[in-house]
């Protein structure tokens, strides 16, 4: 029986062929899977806190671990919230955070801090409600603490009906429930009010 040249060639061509195409194809999707990746990547880092609820928005449920989020509303009210977690439910329009700190800007340029252990947003009206060891900062010095509170958006208002103590350089005042206006600096607390001032404790004295 004779063997050609021609007919060994034959047998070993179609093998490196299909080794050459086999390694063709898998740096094919090696190279798509790190340009979608890169893609990823400098999307995040380019905005990685830009609107996050729209995000949100789209999932049914979504956790997220250290959130960071901004947004100007049509008040020119700008809203800064940063949480160890959030988590979305979707059907309930609620974002809830864990160990979370909110910082309002107002047009003016005033600054509120509130932080607490617990955050409960609605993603639609914007309200929200913070609970444990609540505290507030103004940008003027003003100190509030708490163990819950309720931010009205539409308001901008900040109210609780738990026991509530502010003090700053002067003064120290505490009282059940308050009733805070952001837009007009105007505190008011409705019970129980006491305020001290060096060492002397007085009851009854308006908060301003």
């Amino acid at each position: 029986m004779r063997h050609h040249e021609g007919d060994t060639m034959r047998h070993h061509v179609p093998l490196e062929m299909k080794t050459k195409r086999k390694t063709a194809l898998i740096v094919a999707i090696l190279t798509v899977i790190l340009s979608i990746a890169v893609v990823f990547v400098i999307g995040l880092r380019v905005a990685p806190e830009k609107a996050l609820l729209k995000i949100m928005a789209d999932k049914v449920d979504l956790q997220i671990k250290n959130v960071r989020y901004t947004e100007v509303g049509d008040s020119g009210m700008k809203w800064e919230i940063t949480a160890d977690t959030a988590r979305y439910l979707k059907k309930e329009n609620l974002a809830l955070f864990e160990k979370v700190t909110v910082r309002l800007v107002m047009k003016d340029g005033r600054t509120f801090v509130m932080n607490g252990d617990q955050g409960r947003l609605d993603t639609q009206s914007r309200d929200m409600e913070i609970d444990g060891n609540v505290g507030i900062v103004s940008g003027n010095g003003d100190r509030f603490a708490t163990d819950r509170l309720r931010y009205l958006n539409a308001a901008r208002r900040i109210e609780t009906d738990r026991p509530v103590a502010m003090e700053n350089r002067n003064v120290r005042i505490s009282g059940v429930g308050m009733i805070f206006h952001l837009d007009e600096s105007k505190l008011t607390l409705l019970s129980q009010i006491r305020a001290s001032y060096g060492d002397t404790l007085r009851q009854g004295v308006p908060m301003w």
